[in-house]
């Protein structure tokens, strides 16, 4: 690596936190340790970080709250989760708070790298600042909404919505192949990178939001085509 990818590690189980450490350290990464939620999130307001990895289960301040707190700092930086809650409850709520990843304990640490270089390369490729290129990437007109897409803003009239850059993803994506019966599994490779089981209850949370940010324009329906994917109708 050219630049030393910094990440904040956030786990109360001391010996955990010392073989991540120092298995990340060996390959490059930059790993700053907080034993617990409270410090974590000081440690957060304090440095630039590219991915933090965060327990679940710790003192002053659990994962999840935490979690939460750094979103309404960032809501782009990514956040995997790494715990011993193995509930699909736990999971759902990971991916709900805006988790990019989640791995159960006990884990290989080379799944964990793999999966740290998945979410950065993905993350490499969204968009922070306006792109030149053609019209249809920087502006999308969808019935009365208008998507700015490198800004990650949903317009109606003059109000906008800010967008996450998953949601921004999505909406383009669905627009893209507007009309078209989308099969679940291809959304989840394109927008998530696969199609895992949290992954889909995930992306129905989203089309959740996006149902609700486009109600003003009833020529718009996202129509859940049950166990096979979504049709995204633009009249």
């Amino acid at each position: 690596m050219s630049k030393k990818v910094k990440v904040l590690l956030v786990e109360d189980d001391r010996i955990i936190a010392k073989l991540v450490k120092k298995y990340l350290d060996i390959r490059g990464y930059d790993v700053i340790y907080c034993d617990n939620g409270k410090a974590g999130l000081t440690t957060f307001n304090n440095y630039n970080f590219d991915i933090c990895i965060f327990d679940v289960m710790m003192p002053y301040k659990d994962g999840f709250t935490l979690a939460q707190e750094v979103r309404k700092i960032d809501e782009f930086v990514p956040i995997l989760f790494i715990t011993s809650k193995t509930l699909t409850k736990d999971k759902i709520k990971a991916f709900k708070i805006g988790a990019d990843d989640y791995i159960t304990k006990p884990f290989d640490m080379e799944e964990l790298l793999l999966r740290i270089e998945v979410i950065l390369k993905r993350q490499q490729s969204k968009p922070k600042t306006p792109v030149e290129e053609d019209n249809d990437n920087v502006k999308l007109q969808i019935g009365n909404y208008v998507l700015d897409f490198p800004y990650q803003k949903l317009y109606l009239g003059d109000d906008f919505r800010k967008l996450t850059t998953r949601e921004a993803e999505l909406l383009r994506f669905l627009f893209k192949h507007r009309n078209d019966l989308i099969r679940r599994e291809y959304i989840l490779q394109e927008i998530w990178g696969d199609d895992d089981y949290y992954k889909g209850r995930s992306l129905d949370v989203f089309m959740s939001r996006l149902r609700k940010y486009l109600k003003d324009d009833p020529a718009i329906q996202i129509i859940n085509v049950h166990a096979i994917g979504f049709k995204f109708i633009v009249a």
